[in-house]
């Protein structure tokens, strides 16, 4: 199963941008998933410290991301921005290609901004408020079961 991690990222707040990521890769590493991740193969000292700029070319970026996105099986957006005040402009580009392709979603926040918005809301197929709600749910397990075998 493909899984996308979709989610803030910003060269000041990059060990956090990372920290969750990593969280999730390690939880499941027995599983047969595959991530699919803005940071894989990222020069990280090219990030900006707004974390609107790179080494890349924008177009490069966004067609790498859409690849990415549209060829997931799943989607984890973690909509936390480490106390930064840009918005996640990028992240809910990524939940709407997404929703267009009937992906299912995994939204992660504590915030009411995004768990009451209307779009957000629909486009999530859950919402749970942390990373280790995400475990404790059975969320991830849920989707993957029924993308294999059916066990009785």
């Amino acid at each position: 199963m493909k899984v996308y991690l979709a989610g803030f990222i910003q060269g000041s707040k990059l060990k956090e941008c990372i920290l969750w990521r990593k969280q999730i890769r390690e939880y499941y590493k027995d599983y047969p998933f595959v991530f699919l991740d803005p940071l894989n193969g990222k020069d990280f000292a090219s990030i900006s410290q707004d974390g609107l700029k790179s080494s890349r070319n924008p177009h490069s970026i966004i067609h790498r991301d859409y690849k990415s996105v549209t060829s997931a099986d799943l989607i984890i957006a973690n909509m936390n921005t480490f106390e930064e005040q840009r918005p996640l402009t990028g992240t809910i580009c990524e939940l709407a290609w997404a929703w267009e392709k009937h992906i299912p979603i995994i939204m992660i926040t504590k915030e009411d901004k995004y768990k009451l918005h209307p779009f957000l809301s629909y486009f999530a197929s859950d919402i749970v408020s942390s990373v280790n709600e995400l475990f404790e749910s059975g969320v991830v397990y849920y989707f993957y079961s029924g993308l294999v075998n059916a066990l009785y």
